[in-house]
């Protein structure tokens, strides 16, 4: 092996050593701000958003609410929004490594953020409640990853369960 080679290696491997002591001290999430940057702040508004061309979101969306083609058409449920919400709020209690954000006056939109539980890679979640009349709901709901290009599925399959739940 010559001398080149080995010195790259040696560079590789003393690069790699550094991002993991980085990755400890600081913390995995810490970690990824400073490889990624922040988190990018979005007020979603379902009337006038725009997908991305990325695979890494989900949208939910109730038929003809949505400037953006939704993947999913919304469930309607048979009670009022407020009781959608108060299932949705139970229902997420049991969910891992969430933490609610932001939150519209009228309580009717919310923001998430959920963890990868390796990685500690964060996704958003927004979803609003709509009531349609006193005693039925729907809502929307946009799932995305702010980091790299594809999520896996994992939006997808997230938001699946979760309305699942709510069934």
């Amino acid at each position: 092996m010559g001398k080149q080679l080995k010195n790259s290696i040696k560079a590789v491997v003393a690069l790699a050593a550094l991002l993991v002591v980085v990755f400890v001290v600081l913390g995995a999430e810490k970690s990824l701000t400073v490889v990624f940057g922040p988190m990018e702040a979005l007020v979603v508004d379902f009337k006038t958003l725009q997908l991305t061309p990325k695979p890494n979101q989900f949208l939910v969306c109730p038929e003809g609410h949505c400037q953006a083609k939704p993947h999913m058409i919304s469930p309607v449920f048979a009670i009022s929004a407020i009781a959608l919400k108060d299932r949705w709020m139970t229902m997420l209690a049991d969910q891992p490594r969430i933490t609610a954000g932001a939150k519209d006056g009228p309580g009717l939109q919310y923001d998430f953020v959920q963890r990868s539980k390796l990685m500690r890679f964060p996704d958003s979640i927004t979803v609003r409640f709509i009531p349609l009349d006193e005693s039925r709901s729907t809502l929307a709901i946009y799932s995305r990853s702010h980091y790299g290009r594809s999520d896996f599925g994992v939006n997808e399959a997230r938001i699946q369960v979760w309305l699942a739940a709510l069934e």
